[in-house]
Protein backbone atom coordinates (compact mmCIF):
# COMPACT_ATOMS: atom_id res chain seq x y z
CA UNK A 1 0.00 0.00 0.00
CA UNK A 2 0.92 3.66 -0.49
CA UNK A 3 2.69 5.69 2.37
CA UNK A 4 0.30 8.33 4.11
CA UNK A 5 1.56 11.90 3.16
CA UNK A 6 0.01 12.58 6.81
CA UNK A 7 3.00 13.86 8.47
CA UNK A 8 3.20 11.32 11.97
CA UNK A 9 3.35 14.27 14.18
CA UNK A 10 -0.19 14.90 13.01
CA UNK A 11 -1.36 12.00 14.90
CA UNK A 12 0.16 12.82 18.22
CA UNK A 13 -1.72 15.53 20.70
CA UNK A 14 -1.87 19.15 19.64
CA UNK A 15 -2.10 22.65 21.51
CA UNK A 16 -5.17 24.46 20.36
CA UNK A 17 -4.68 26.76 17.55
CA UNK A 18 -7.96 29.16 18.68
CA UNK A 19 -9.70 29.92 22.16
CA UNK A 20 -13.01 28.61 20.58
CA UNK A 21 -14.63 26.36 23.74
CA UNK A 22 -15.82 23.75 21.18
CA UNK A 23 -11.93 23.72 20.48
CA UNK A 24 -11.34 19.74 21.12
CA UNK A 25 -9.80 16.63 19.58
CA UNK A 26 -10.15 13.07 19.73
CA UNK A 27 -8.84 9.77 19.29
CA UNK A 28 -11.72 6.40 18.31
CA UNK A 29 -10.53 2.85 17.72
CA UNK A 30 -13.24 0.09 17.41
CA UNK A 31 -13.38 -3.70 16.57
CA UNK A 32 -15.19 -6.41 15.66
CA UNK A 33 -14.90 -9.70 15.35
CA UNK A 34 -17.40 -11.94 13.25
CA UNK A 35 -16.21 -15.53 14.87
CA UNK A 36 -16.88 -14.42 18.21
CA UNK A 37 -19.77 -11.75 17.55
CA UNK A 38 -18.08 -9.17 19.71
CA UNK A 39 -18.35 -5.46 19.17
CA UNK A 40 -16.27 -2.79 20.98
CA UNK A 41 -16.16 0.73 20.16
CA UNK A 42 -13.97 3.45 22.49
CA UNK A 43 -13.62 6.81 22.25
CA UNK A 44 -11.23 9.84 24.21
CA UNK A 45 -12.11 13.04 23.64
CA UNK A 46 -10.35 16.85 25.23
CA UNK A 47 -11.57 19.73 25.28
CA UNK A 48 -8.22 21.60 26.37
CA UNK A 49 -10.07 25.40 26.08
CA UNK A 50 -13.08 24.23 28.41
CA UNK A 51 -9.97 22.02 30.56
CA UNK A 52 -12.52 18.75 30.73
CA UNK A 53 -12.33 15.63 28.79
CA UNK A 54 -14.70 12.75 28.27
CA UNK A 55 -14.56 8.95 27.40
CA UNK A 56 -16.40 5.91 26.48
CA UNK A 57 -15.84 2.12 25.96
CA UNK A 58 -19.19 0.58 25.00
CA UNK A 59 -19.57 -3.25 23.91
CA UNK A 60 -21.77 -6.00 22.56
CA UNK A 61 -22.13 -9.48 22.45
CA UNK A 62 -23.56 -12.06 20.71
CA UNK A 63 -25.28 -8.93 19.11
CA UNK A 64 -26.90 -7.64 22.44
CA UNK A 65 -25.01 -4.26 24.32
CA UNK A 66 -23.30 -5.75 27.16
CA UNK A 67 -21.03 -3.04 28.47
CA UNK A 68 -21.86 0.91 28.21
CA UNK A 69 -19.18 3.43 30.04
CA UNK A 70 -19.68 6.99 28.95
CA UNK A 71 -18.00 9.69 31.24
CA UNK A 72 -18.13 13.41 30.51
CA UNK A 73 -16.71 16.20 32.36
CA UNK A 74 -13.04 14.65 33.55
CA UNK A 75 -9.62 16.23 34.16
CA UNK A 76 -7.79 16.38 30.98
CA UNK A 77 -5.32 13.68 30.97
CA UNK A 78 -1.85 14.00 30.82
CA UNK A 79 0.42 11.73 28.47
CA UNK A 80 0.57 12.02 24.61
CA UNK A 81 0.39 9.18 21.56
CA UNK A 82 3.79 9.59 21.24
CA UNK A 83 5.70 6.63 20.84
CA UNK A 84 8.11 8.03 23.29
CA UNK A 85 6.16 8.06 26.46
CA UNK A 86 5.27 4.64 28.34
CA UNK A 87 1.64 5.66 29.35
CA UNK A 88 0.69 7.09 26.29
CA UNK A 89 -3.02 8.59 26.70
CA UNK A 90 -5.02 7.26 29.63
CA UNK A 91 -8.71 8.91 30.71
CA UNK A 92 -11.44 6.98 32.67
CA UNK A 93 -9.84 3.21 32.32
CA UNK A 94 -9.48 3.38 28.79
CA UNK A 95 -6.10 3.36 27.75
CA UNK A 96 -4.08 4.47 23.65
CA UNK A 97 -0.73 3.99 23.30
CA UNK A 98 1.45 4.23 19.81
CA UNK A 99 3.86 1.62 18.71
CA UNK A 100 4.02 3.61 15.45
CA UNK A 101 2.57 6.61 14.74
CA UNK A 102 -0.24 6.13 11.89
CA UNK A 103 0.22 2.68 11.95
CA UNK A 104 -0.08 0.99 15.33
CA UNK A 105 -1.64 1.16 18.81
CA UNK A 106 -2.35 -0.32 21.98
CA UNK A 107 -5.62 -0.31 23.32
CA UNK A 108 -6.50 -1.50 26.74
CA UNK A 109 -9.50 -0.58 29.33
CA UNK A 110 -9.65 -2.32 32.60
CA UNK A 111 -12.74 -2.03 34.93
CA UNK A 112 -11.85 -4.22 38.04
CA UNK A 113 -16.13 -4.25 39.12
CA UNK A 114 -18.00 -5.28 36.53
CA UNK A 115 -15.33 -7.10 35.46
CA UNK A 116 -13.54 -6.38 32.07
CA UNK A 117 -10.27 -6.41 31.07
CA UNK A 118 -9.76 -5.07 27.34
CA UNK A 119 -5.90 -5.69 26.09
CA UNK A 120 -5.77 -5.17 21.74
CA UNK A 121 -3.26 -4.18 19.31
CA UNK A 122 -4.66 -2.40 16.25
CA UNK A 123 -2.80 -2.18 12.81
CA UNK A 124 -3.54 0.03 10.09
CA UNK A 125 -4.09 -2.34 6.69
CA UNK A 126 -4.08 1.16 4.85
CA UNK A 127 -2.44 4.62 4.75
CA UNK A 128 -3.75 7.21 7.20
CA UNK A 129 -6.04 9.32 5.48
CA UNK A 130 -7.48 12.73 6.29
CA UNK A 131 -11.46 13.40 5.06
CA UNK A 132 -11.22 17.01 5.15
CA UNK A 133 -8.64 16.63 2.87
CA UNK A 134 -9.64 18.97 -0.05
CA UNK A 135 -13.07 20.57 1.94
CA UNK A 136 -13.15 23.88 3.71
CA UNK A 137 -13.29 23.80 7.10
CA UNK A 138 -17.48 23.22 8.44
CA UNK A 139 -18.24 22.61 12.37
CA UNK A 140 -17.74 19.30 12.22
CA UNK A 141 -13.65 19.35 12.56
CA UNK A 142 -10.39 20.90 10.74
CA UNK A 143 -8.40 17.40 10.51
CA UNK A 144 -10.26 14.08 10.27
CA UNK A 145 -7.63 11.22 10.09
CA UNK A 146 -9.45 8.29 9.10
CA UNK A 147 -7.88 4.30 9.06
CA UNK A 148 -9.00 0.83 8.71
CA UNK A 149 -6.77 -2.18 10.43
CA UNK A 150 -6.64 -5.56 11.64
CA UNK A 151 -7.11 -5.94 15.45
CA UNK A 152 -5.66 -8.51 17.68
CA UNK A 153 -5.61 -9.73 21.50
CA UNK A 154 -7.67 -10.59 23.62
CA UNK A 155 -11.26 -8.92 25.84
CA UNK A 156 -12.26 -10.68 29.35
CA UNK A 157 -15.75 -10.16 30.04
CA UNK A 158 -17.47 -11.51 33.55
CA UNK A 159 -15.54 -14.64 33.12
CA UNK A 160 -15.02 -15.50 29.46
CA UNK A 161 -12.52 -14.76 27.41
CA UNK A 162 -12.03 -14.23 23.70
CA UNK A 163 -9.06 -14.45 21.68
CA UNK A 164 -10.24 -11.98 19.26
CA UNK A 165 -9.06 -11.63 15.09
CA UNK A 166 -11.55 -9.09 13.95
CA UNK A 167 -11.57 -5.63 11.68
CA UNK A 168 -11.62 -2.33 13.18
CA UNK A 169 -11.82 1.25 12.40
CA UNK A 170 -10.22 4.65 13.76
CA UNK A 171 -9.97 8.14 13.90
CA UNK A 172 -8.56 11.22 14.96
CA UNK A 173 -10.43 14.51 15.03
CA UNK A 174 -8.76 17.94 15.49
CA UNK A 175 -10.53 21.13 15.37
CA UNK A 176 -13.99 22.81 16.35
CA UNK A 177 -16.89 20.47 16.72
CA UNK A 178 -20.69 21.81 17.38
CA UNK A 179 -22.77 18.71 17.01
CA UNK A 180 -25.35 21.28 17.75
CA UNK A 181 -25.10 22.30 14.27
CA UNK A 182 -25.51 18.69 12.90
CA UNK A 183 -28.59 17.90 11.72
CA UNK A 184 -28.07 14.26 11.28
CA UNK A 185 -25.31 12.43 9.28
CA UNK A 186 -24.74 8.89 7.88
CA UNK A 187 -21.53 7.05 8.11
CA UNK A 188 -20.44 3.14 6.79
CA UNK A 189 -16.99 2.01 7.45
CA UNK A 190 -16.44 -1.71 6.24
CA UNK A 191 -13.25 -3.63 5.70
CA UNK A 192 -13.44 -6.68 3.57
CA UNK A 193 -11.77 -9.95 3.27
CA UNK A 194 -9.54 -9.06 -0.10
CA UNK A 195 -8.01 -5.73 2.39
CA UNK A 196 -10.44 -3.29 0.52
CA UNK A 197 -11.80 -0.85 3.13
CA UNK A 198 -14.18 2.17 2.43
CA UNK A 199 -15.17 5.57 4.42
CA UNK A 200 -18.49 6.72 3.95
CA UNK A 201 -19.47 9.73 5.46
CA UNK A 202 -22.05 12.62 5.14
CA UNK A 203 -22.35 15.25 7.51
CA UNK A 204 -25.85 17.49 7.68
CA UNK A 205 -25.73 21.32 9.08
CA UNK A 206 -28.51 23.34 10.21
CA UNK A 207 -29.18 25.44 7.54
CA UNK A 208 -29.78 22.45 4.92
CA UNK A 209 -25.74 22.65 3.90
CA UNK A 210 -23.89 18.95 4.00
CA UNK A 211 -20.75 17.72 3.52
CA UNK A 212 -19.51 14.01 1.89
CA UNK A 213 -16.34 13.09 3.22
CA UNK A 214 -16.08 9.40 1.27
CA UNK A 215 -13.46 8.01 0.07
CA UNK A 216 -12.16 4.56 -0.93
CA UNK A 217 -9.22 2.01 -0.52
CA UNK A 218 -8.97 -0.76 -3.19
CA UNK A 219 -5.80 -2.07 -1.77
CA UNK A 220 -3.52 -0.02 -2.69
CA UNK A 221 -5.02 3.65 -3.34
CA UNK A 222 -7.05 5.60 -0.88
CA UNK A 223 -9.40 7.57 -3.23
CA UNK A 224 -12.14 10.22 -2.33
CA UNK A 225 -15.79 9.19 -3.43
CA UNK A 226 -19.35 10.30 -3.73
CA UNK A 227 -22.23 8.79 -1.84
CA UNK A 228 -24.97 8.28 -3.86
CA UNK A 229 -27.52 6.37 -2.20
CA UNK A 230 -28.11 5.58 1.80
CA UNK A 231 -31.39 3.78 2.50
CA UNK A 232 -31.79 2.60 6.14
CA UNK A 233 -34.04 0.43 7.34
CA UNK A 234 -35.45 1.21 11.08
CA UNK A 235 -37.61 -0.96 13.77
CA UNK A 236 -40.06 0.47 15.88
CA UNK A 237 -37.66 2.16 18.00
CA UNK A 238 -35.99 4.00 14.94
CA UNK A 239 -33.07 2.07 15.26
CA UNK A 240 -31.41 0.83 11.93
CA UNK A 241 -31.51 -2.89 11.78
CA UNK A 242 -29.92 -3.17 7.68
CA UNK A 243 -29.40 -0.68 4.60
CA UNK A 244 -28.60 -0.18 1.39
CA UNK A 245 -25.56 2.17 0.49
CA UNK A 246 -23.94 3.14 -2.89
CA UNK A 247 -20.91 5.62 -3.79
CA UNK A 248 -18.37 5.87 -6.68
CA UNK A 249 -14.72 6.51 -6.18
CA UNK A 250 -12.77 9.51 -8.24
CA UNK A 251 -11.24 6.73 -10.62
CA UNK A 252 -15.17 5.34 -11.52
CA UNK A 253 -15.57 2.19 -9.46
CA UNK A 254 -18.75 1.91 -7.89
CA UNK A 255 -19.30 -0.20 -4.88
CA UNK A 256 -22.86 -1.10 -3.92
CA UNK A 257 -23.72 -2.95 -0.52
CA UNK A 258 -26.40 -4.75 1.15
CA UNK A 259 -25.80 -3.88 5.44
CA UNK A 260 -26.72 -5.69 7.75
CA UNK A 261 -26.53 -5.27 11.79
CA UNK A 262 -24.65 -7.33 13.68
CA UNK A 263 -25.21 -5.30 17.16
CA UNK A 264 -25.69 -1.52 17.99
CA UNK A 265 -25.55 0.85 20.80
CA UNK A 266 -26.61 3.80 22.11
CA UNK A 267 -24.15 6.98 22.04
CA UNK A 268 -25.89 10.27 23.67
CA UNK A 269 -23.87 13.50 22.64
CA UNK A 270 -26.12 15.79 24.67
CA UNK A 271 -29.23 16.97 21.97
CA UNK A 272 -27.03 14.60 19.41
CA UNK A 273 -27.90 11.07 19.63
CA UNK A 274 -25.88 8.41 17.90
CA UNK A 275 -27.02 4.84 16.63
CA UNK A 276 -23.18 2.96 16.99
CA UNK A 277 -23.21 -0.60 15.65
CA UNK A 278 -21.24 -3.32 13.95
CA UNK A 279 -22.51 -4.31 10.43
CA UNK A 280 -21.67 -7.01 8.17
CA UNK A 281 -21.01 -5.53 4.59
CA UNK A 282 -22.11 -7.53 1.37
CA UNK A 283 -20.60 -5.98 -1.97
CA UNK A 284 -22.51 -6.69 -5.55
CA UNK A 285 -20.01 -8.89 -6.50
CA UNK A 286 -20.35 -11.61 -3.15
CA UNK A 287 -17.00 -10.09 -1.37
CA UNK A 288 -18.48 -9.29 2.67
CA UNK A 289 -16.91 -7.28 5.08
CA UNK A 290 -17.48 -5.71 8.80
CA UNK A 291 -17.02 -2.68 10.38
CA UNK A 292 -19.21 0.53 11.43
CA UNK A 293 -22.47 1.49 10.42
CA UNK A 294 -23.65 4.83 12.12
CA UNK A 295 -26.32 7.15 11.99
CA UNK A 296 -26.76 10.13 14.03
CA UNK A 297 -30.04 12.96 14.56
CA UNK A 298 -30.92 15.37 16.58
CA UNK A 299 -32.70 14.48 19.66
CA UNK A 300 -36.39 15.36 18.91
CA UNK A 301 -36.43 14.58 15.00
CA UNK A 302 -36.24 11.07 14.77
CA UNK A 303 -39.30 9.42 13.36
CA UNK A 304 -42.08 8.02 15.46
Amino acid sequence: MNESNIDPQEDKRHTPDSDELLWGESWYFNVYDPVQDVALFTRMGLYANKGVANMAVLMTVGGVEAYNRAWHNLPLPEGDMDIDTDTGLSLGGVSYRALELLKKFLISFHDELIPLKVDLEWEGIMPAYNAMAGHSENQATRFHLEQAGKVTGTIAFRGEQWSINGVGNRDHSIGVRNWNAFTGHNLAWPVFEDGTALGILQIHFEGGESADLSWSFDGNEVKPMKLERYEATFNDEHKPVSAIVAAVDSGGTRYEMTCTRKGLIHWPFDGYLLNEAAFEFRLSDGRVGYGLLEMGVRAGTQKS
